[in-house]
């Protein structure tokens, strides 16, 4: 009798380039980490989102206060691999100087962005299970400052995936400008106040003060409405924006398919969300391959199947819907 082994990889072992870093340092986390709890937690509740909102995630932490997250020598090999990185910059709409791919580039930055510790200090602080995204593009983000003085490094926006970190990956408080700094308030708030012409109140502007290089915020990236501010005067700013997704599958997924096609080849975001998709989808079959419920009518398989079904749907709508949808953000 045969057997089946399905192995599903959660980072994809095919690389879309052939270009790799010359020095690479062997991520460990027993040397690389240095992981450490935030002071304190944004929620949504204060942001201003209501019940209905809330309803779509498993936990109501927005955002938190800096926290550690690698030890100096981390910081050291960070540094070096994202130098290296900058060979390999795009633009976008949003971003003037940022890479993408970097995972497919470097295995340092692969293995501490699928880091099963640093998944499970999250996945803590956050109060549900993450795991890494499985987008490779966007699971490992890495900004760099304009080459034009004075022009913001990120506008004010939302991600397009469900949590975020943002780690200094260089010491802020050695540049001046450049800040991590988000909106108290709801999306639609800020896009009200764009639609009406208005300035955001400086008072809803919060500037999280950073430690130093290996410091990083958490946050719902999809609800979370943040900016990366222009520096003031020249100077290094390099940060590393890692993404994760909700393991309870009974959240919907969020990848907005139409807003990646602007950062990376259409190729590219293809394979990556079907890739991300199909792992989605996988785990939720692998309960009727492996435990399959004796106990349920026949009205309630096929509800369970047609969830999974409906998923799929929605995917392909996202795959033949994605092009012609503007960037979105909401300025500068």
């Amino acid at each position: 009798m045969s057997t089946f082994n399905v192995n599903l990889c959660h980072c994809s072992a095919v690389s879309p380039y052939n270009d790799m870093i010359v020095d690479d340092p062997v991520f460990d986390p027993s040397v690389h980490l240095a992981l450490e709890m935030p002071a304190y937690t944004i929620s949504m509740t204060d942001l201003g989102y209501d019940e209905e909102v809330r309803a779509n995630t498993p936990t109501d932490i927005a955002a938190t206060s800096c926290f550690r997250i690698l030890s100096d020598e981390g910081v050291a090999a960070m540094y070096h691999v994202c130098q290296q990185l900058e060979a390999f910059t795009t633009s976008n709409p949003r971003v003037a100087r940022n890479t993408r791919g970097g995972i497919y580039r470097s295995n340092f930055l692969r293995d501490f962005s699928c880091s099963p510790e640093v998944a499970a200090h999250h996945s803590q602080i956050m109060k549900t299970e993450l795991t890494p995204l499985a987008l490779g593009h966007n699971l490992a983000h890495v900004n760099y400052p304009p080459l034009e003085l004075g022009k913001n490094i990120d506008k004010w926006h939302v991600d397009t995936l469900q949590v975020d970190t943002v780690m200094f990956v260089t010491d802020p408080n050695q540049v001046e400008g450049g800040e991590f700094q988000y909106f108290k308030g709801t999306k639609e708030d800020i896009a009200n106040l764009r639609d009406l012409e208005q300035p955001i109140p400086t008072h809803k502007i919060i500037t999280p003060p950073i430690k130093g290089a290996g410091y990083a915020v958490l946050q719902q990236g999809n609800y979370v409405v943040h900016q990366a501010s222009a520096l003031r005067t020249a100077g290094e700013r390099i940060t590393l924006v890692n993404g994760y997704s909700y393991a309870d599958m009974a959240y919907p997924d969020y990848t907005a398919v139409g807003q990646l096609i602007h950062a990376d080849p259409e190729e590219v975001v293809g394979a990556e969300y079907c890739h991300h998709m199909a792992l989605r989808i996988g785990r939720q079959l692998q309960a009727f391959t492996n435990q399959p419920n004796f106990q349920l009518s026949l009205q309630a398989q096929a509800e369970s199947l047609r969830k999974v079904q409906t998923e799929l749907q929605l995917a392909i709508e996202q795959l033949d819907n994605a092009r012609g949808q503007a960037m979105h953000h909401f300025g500068d």
